[in-house]
């Protein structure tokens, strides 16, 4: 009987050691956690320097002669009009910093129908004018190495400026500070449709200046985004409430 008493005492012991015990378990946790980021902003700064540029200028104007004019009672293909066709050959001759050419029609070439083209002939050189500027001797092997010479030369310069007669334009402007030697040929009855060719100058003089100028100047400003994630947290929880899963 007292086996049975002290065996009876030993299981309850235990059950109340295996009730009141407990263990460790990795629970799932929300955490909120911050990270640092970066945005792009802009602020004005003014800045000081030394740069080379024009201090002072002096505009002047001249006019300018052809050192070479001819004349033929050919029409030029590609050019239309009538009467036949006269060409200028101009150089310039300037030091100036800055160079412009104008070039004006006369009224009584406007009303007339015909065209009028501006040639670089600074690599060429002028236009020879025709052995015979009469069409009855056109056939002559002069006269016809003298039109493909003419077609080569008008198929490779440079083309500065074009007026159509009639059209109601009467000038021409083109800069000229990398020309050194220009053509007009005009297709028209009037031996003066050409009223005036004008240099138009301009002299610098360049130094050193101080400016103060303002520029947008781009920084990077930190700024904390609110982030969460999960993590895992340990914990103590009674023997049963881990077996049963509570």
């Amino acid at each position: 009987m007292r086996k049975l008493e002290i065996m009876f005492f030993a299981v309850i012991v235990i059950s109340l050691l295996l009730v009141t015990s407990c263990v460790t378990r990795q629970v799932p946790v929300l955490e909120t956690y911050y990270e640092t980021e970066y945005k792009t902003e802009y602020r004005t700064e003014t800045v000081t320097e030394t740069v080379n540029t024009v201090i002072s200028s002096k505009q002047g104007t001249s006019y300018l002669n052809p050192l070479v004019k001819w004349y033929t009672d050919v029409l030029i293909p590609g050019f239309g009009g009538s009467g036949g066709t006269y060409y200028y050959d101009y150089l310039i001759e300037s030091s100036h910093s800055k160079n412009q050419v104008q070039i004006t029609l006369s009224q009584r070439a406007q009303e007339q129908s015909g065209v009028v083209r501006v040639y670089d002939l600074s690599r060429t050189g002028a236009i020879p004018p025709r052995p015979t500027p009469y069409k009855k001797l056109f056939y002559q092997p002069s006269e016809i190495s003298w039109l493909n010479n003419l077609n080569t030369v008008l198929s490779t310069a440079p083309l500065l400026g074009e007026v159509q007669l009639g059209s109601g334009v009467n000038q021409i402007v083109f800069d000229a500070n990398v020309v050194r030697e220009f053509g007009i040929l005009a297709t028209t009855w009037d031996a003066y449709a050409i009223r005036s060719v004008k240099l138009i100058w301009t002299d610098e003089v360049m130094g050193s200046k101080t400016v103060t100028t303002e520029k947008q100047v781009a920084y990077q400003v930190p700024y904390q985004v609110e982030k969460q994630r999960t993590v895992y947290k340990s914990e103590t929880v009674p023997f049963w409430d881990a077996l049963f899963g509570k």
